[in-house]
């Protein structure tokens, strides 16, 4: 019992909590009646990540002498230590394809044909963020002494169905996705700094997993009763 109680009241202080996120939107996906057959081409899907990447080196600084005990004297001098930097890599990630082919096959979709019926069109937009929410953001930061921290992006999505055969537009539609999380932790700075959920790259990866539900729910719901 004796040591429960401090293991406990360490993880309190060490760790983070999630005051309010927003909810997973519901989706659901349209699937081709069996015997039926519909083939896609998707296109697009595209999102550009950011990853920092440590590169880790060695610098020489010289430490000033100090006093040691009533009479003696630390000498000062050079001390070696480990450096890092954090260097920005910029790639494009395919993981939104992926899961948008696996919902398409998934519904009984084909989607390596040579000649596909319909395309399927998808571009990304963003992230954006207002002035207002920015205000909100430091007002959570200054009103809790930098214990809490409120983040915010909000991201796009154009959907495009063509026709394969005619080149015609048949569908179109346009989304937005806003992603919010509150977080809050006893130590300042390194309460909020210690979640997962407010990084950029999550935020990112959050909308543009819900968009991508989102618009292959409404391009199956199009396109499933198209099936001849």
């Amino acid at each position: 019992m004796k040591k429960i109680v401090p293991t406990l009241l360490a993880t309190l202080l060490a760790g983070c909590f999630t005051l309010q996120e927003t909810p997973y939107p519901e989706t659901a996906m349209s699937a081709l009646p069996e015997g039926k057959e519909l083939s896609v081409q998707l296109r697009g899907f595209k999102a550009v990540v950011t990853e920092y990447l440590p590169v880790y080196g060695y610098d020489t600084i010289w430490v000033e002498g100090r006093p040691r005990g009533r009479y003696g004297w630390t000498p000062g001098h050079y001390r070696t230590i480990t450096t890092s930097t954090y260097i920005p890599q910029v790639s494009e990630s395919d993981v939104f394809m992926q899961r948008a082919k696996t919902l398409a096959e998934s519904s009984g979709f084909t989607t390596m044909a040579q000649q596909p019926d319909y395309i399927v069109d998808v571009a990304f937009e963003g992230p954006f963020v207002t002035d207002s929410e920015r205000g909100v953001s430091a007002m959570w930061m200054l009103l809790s002494l930098l214990s809490a921290d409120y983040s915010v992006q909000t991201w796009a999505a154009k959907l495009k169905i063509y026709d394969n055969k005619t080149g015609k537009l048949v569908f179109h539609h346009d989304y937005s996705q806003r992603y919010e999380v509150t977080i809050w932790g006893p130590l300042p700075i390194l309460s909020p700094g210690g979640s997962s959920k407010n990084t950029y790259n999550a935020m990112q990866s959050w909308c543009l997993t819900a968009l991508t539900d989102r618009v292959m729910a409404d391009a199956a719901a199009f396109l499933v009763p198209k099936a001849p």
